[in-house]
């Protein structure tokens, strides 16, 4: 059976000119070494190869083709969030980077669904800026970083971005970016994509979970890159917590696993025994197929991977395509 992969990434080969000096320091750019691969460059640093897969539609159905992907969820490039410029500054690169993913859903709408970017350093711009996503761009949601600037997701600073993407049936997908713990320990940066990258959407899965988040607005769909990182692993922790502090002083009316079952997870956890459990015990139905295409890391043939798994019919098809479809909160026709 094909799939909905819903973790899929896209960069612009051209990238909107820096708007001043202050922003040029941490601009985006495309170094092109031949027609097909380059460098992006922020700044003036490498900050990662990248070939024709991350913009080329052609290039990119081919590959879904051959691994029996039906439908990507595009999202930019984390990195592309920009969370570090100026308001007005990073709507420049949240245009190009929408108006891309908005481009290659026109092109082929039967193939492709979309989540945007938005200036979340500043909440209440990001919160107007998501009429944009679904109005202008036409999108299914945005994508969000693990945590903003430092912050994490739960802080109460979001609450009306969240209620306005509650309100607008937008879908918000949690990628890790920049972790906290990575930058207190100064890790490189392949070591930090292994290994921190996990720990951050835990704690932002943690941060909503504890925060309320999702009682407050109760129609939210949130969604964890990363099988959610090593939130499967400390959930019973969390609800022992939740049993001797009356939960949490009051703030969880509900054990945390209950609201981690509200979640959605994608399925990029590279490991057999673990996406089972998570399939299982951690969001039963709701656990996605996601394989992080096109970087070095991504699940390599996703649909035999999925088919191989010691799962249920039922359990098979939810995260081939039922778990998307309640996520993006579509009925998708299938090939």
């Amino acid at each position: 059976m094909p799939i909905i992969d819903v973790h899929c990434h896209v960069s612009p080969l051209d990238y909107p000119a820096s708007p001043n000096a202050e922003a040029a320091g941490r601009w985006p750019c495309m170094a092109c070494e031949s027609p097909v691969s380059g460098t992006l460059m922020i700044g003036d640093k490498p900050f990662r190869s990248l070939d024709n897969r991350s913009w080329d539609i052609a290039r990119r159905l081919e590959d879904m083709d051959r691994d029996d992907v039906a439908v990507q969820v595009l999202s930019p490039m984390p990195e592309l969030l920009s969370y570090w410029h100026a308001t007005e500054d990073a709507v420049i690169l949240c245009d190009a980077v929408n108006a891309q993913i908005a481009e290659m859903i026109a092109r082929h709408p039967g193939r492709f669904r979309g989540l945007g970017a938005v200036p979340l350093q500043d909440p209440a711009a990001a919160k107007r800026y998501l009429r944009r996503i679904k109005l202008d761009y036409g999108l299914s949601g945005v994508e969000l970083g693990s945590n903003i600037n430092g912050t994490m997701l739960g802080d109460p600073s979001f609450d009306a971005f969240y209620a306005e993407a509650e309100s607008l049936g937008l879908s918000v997908f949690v990628h890790a970016l920049q972790p906290v713990a990575a930058k207190a320990a100064n890790m490189p940066p392949a070591e930090t994509a292994f290994v921190y990258f996990p720990i951050d959407v835990a704690m932002a899965a943690a941060s909503i979970a504890m925060s309320g988040i999702l009682h407050r607005f109760p129609r939210l769909r949130i969604a964890f890159s990363h099988g959610g990182g090593a939130i499967g692993s400390i959930i019973g922790r969390m609800d022992t917590g939740w049993h001797a502090t009356d939960g949490y002083a009051g703030r969880m009316p509900e054990a945390p696993s209950q609201t981690i079952r509200k979640m959605y997870f994608d399925s990029n956890v590279l490991d057999p025994d673990y996406l089972c459990y998570l399939v299982r015990n951690v969001a039963p139905g709701r656990v996605f197929a996601g394989t992080d295409y096109p970087y070095p890391i991504m699940q390599q043939d996703p649909a035999k991977f999925i088919s191989d798994l010691p799962l249920s019919v039922n359990e098979i098809q939810n995260l081939n395509w039922g778990a998307a479809e309640r996520f993006l909160d579509e009925v998708i026709v299938r090939p």
